[in-house]
């Protein structure tokens, strides 16, 4: 026991070991500006600032943002809280934070602009840029909260480096980005939409919305974008004039998923509520065609030739049933999974694959005779699933483990498994299949995948009031 003692002790005041104890938590955090002051009201990418006084309200604790913009408070009780921000120049930010790590560090992001400046944001897109749908952050979440040392950008905090480096001074050499590639704007808004070009980073933009939007879809043309949040609503923005508002439709229930049909013509939205079934949207029209009532509540649905695949269930079971598009009669159905809440189908309409939360597992469906063929097991929560352009893996979202599952739809088999941001949900290929995007939104962030194997490549900025969900490539 002596001994046990003496070495605990050695650890402690040798080794530079510690211990807070229970109850007692470090908040880190960065202070940056969207807007750059330097060239006036223009977008910036998130730069640090140094020098902001950064207070706990109704505590003593107090910290000034260093020259990378980082702060820290250490032995800060685990609790609730509200920072104040303060620097000569710029109005006061103040925002609410929750410490409740024991042992790890929690973490915030600050964003305070120039007086008088707007974040208008250029929602210029061109084909193959990533749409994301960013909604109001939940007030029990985190700024920048994220698998610790997860990403880059959280790797180079932990070395003491400038998460803005310049290319020069990196410790690897990433070819085809240029300087610009760790850099994406950012903004202030609590809900909007944003366009991420991944070749070029720093031309990301933004749209503020009045609602918070969870998912979006372009026609096949990308002349309309179909977007679905809060209010039972679906708004559609012209894609060609701006992404003006075109016209509000009232959904009769809270829509969980859109999606476009193979060929095109057809936008199905599933709706939950007094009266659950898959609308279908005539995409030349930008009206509803139809309505399939179903006996159950929809978590999502997909078009393969004339037939509606919808999916549903709860933590003890889980149905697709294949509707006829023009009749609206049931053609058949099987079991899947417990919970599914996704579903698509392989670009030959050949098979579904479905990602079923309720007992982790991918089901692979035979769409023409609607039977279960097998089940792929993946991490806890699967959320939502994105097959390649080429039909041959399909990678799925996994909330819980905040992982994304790589499967060889071939063989039936997960081929890797990748660590990414706190609470992955929406997830899209690019139109090459190159690449693949993943909305984590309990961090923030989006995360860019290598397509084949679902490594991570980059990391976008988080924004500070606003999570990620829903993501769609233009056409």
């Amino acid at each position: 026991m002596q001994r046990f003692v003496l070495a605990f002790l050695f650890l402690v005041f040798f080794c530079g070991y510690s211990w807070a104890g229970p109850g007692v938590a470090t908040l880190t955090g960065m202070v940056v500006t969207g807007i750059n002051p330097q060239v006036g009201n223009v977008v910036g990418r998130g730069d640090p600032l140094a020098g902001v006084e950064i207070e706990v309200e109704g505590t003593p604790f107090r910290a000034v943002s260093a020259g990378n913009g980082s702060f820290h408070f250490e032995d800060l009780p685990d609790g609730e809280y509200r920072l104040v921000a303060h620097k000569t120049g710029y109005p006061d930010v103040s925002q609410r934070v929750r410490v409740n790590y024991v042992g790890m560090a929690s973490r915030c992001q600050i964003l305070m602009n120039p007086p008088s400046s707007t974040f208008v944001g250029d929602m210029a897109a061109l084909p193959g840029d990533l749409f994301v749908a960013y909604s109001r952050k939940p007030d029990n979440l985190n700024n920048i909260d994220s698998s610790p040392f997860q990403n880059l950008w959280q790797k180079m905090l932990a070395a003491g480096m400038s998460p803005f480096p310049r290319q020069e001074d990196l410790p690897f050499q990433p070819k085809g980005w240029g300087q610009s590639w760790l850099m994406n704007p950012i903004t202030g808004e609590e809900n909007c939409l944003m366009v991420f070009p991944f070749s070029n980073p720093s031309r990301a933009g933004f749209l503020p919305l009045k609602f918070s939007p969870f998912w979006v879809c372009f026609d096949k043309a990308g002349h309309f974008l179909y977007v679905a949040g809060t209010g039972n609503m679906l708004q559609i923005l012209d894609g060609k004039r701006g992404f003006k508002l075109v016209r509000n439709l009232p959904m009769g229930g809270v829509v969980t998923d859109l999606r476009l049909s193979r060929d095109g013509r057809y936008i199905s939205a599933c709706i939950m509520g007094g009266k659950p079934g898959v609308m279908l949207l005539d995409t030349a029209t930008t009206l509803p065609a139809g309505y399939l009532p179903l006996d159950f509540s929809p978590w999502s649905a997909c078009l393969v030739g004339g037939r509606v695949f919808a999916c549903g269930g709860d933590a003890r079971s889980g149905q697709v049933v294949a509707v006829d598009a023009r009749t609206g009669s049931e053609v058949g159905r099987c079991k899947v999974g417990n919970c599914p809440t996704a579903i698509e189908a392989t670009p030959d309409g050949t098979r579904l694959a479905l990602a079923c939360s309720g007992n982790a597992c991918v089901s692979l469906v035979d769409s023409l005779t609607v039977k279960e063929l097998s089940r792929v097991a993946v991490d806890v929560l699967p959320q939502k699933l994105a097959i390649s352009p080429d039909g041959s893996r399909c990678l799925v979202s996994n909330k819980e483990n905040n992982t994304v599952s790589v499967i060889d739809l071939k063989d039936g088999l997960v081929t890797g498994t990748t660590e990414v941001g706190k609470a992955p949900v929406g997830i899209c290929y690019s139109r090459d299949g190159r690449h693949a995007y993943v909305a984590c939104r309990d961090s923030g962030v989006i995360m860019v995948l290598d397509g084949k194997s679902g490594q991570v490549l980059h990391t976008t900025i988080p924004l500070p009031h606003a999570v990620p969900t829903g993501l769609t490539i233009l056409p």
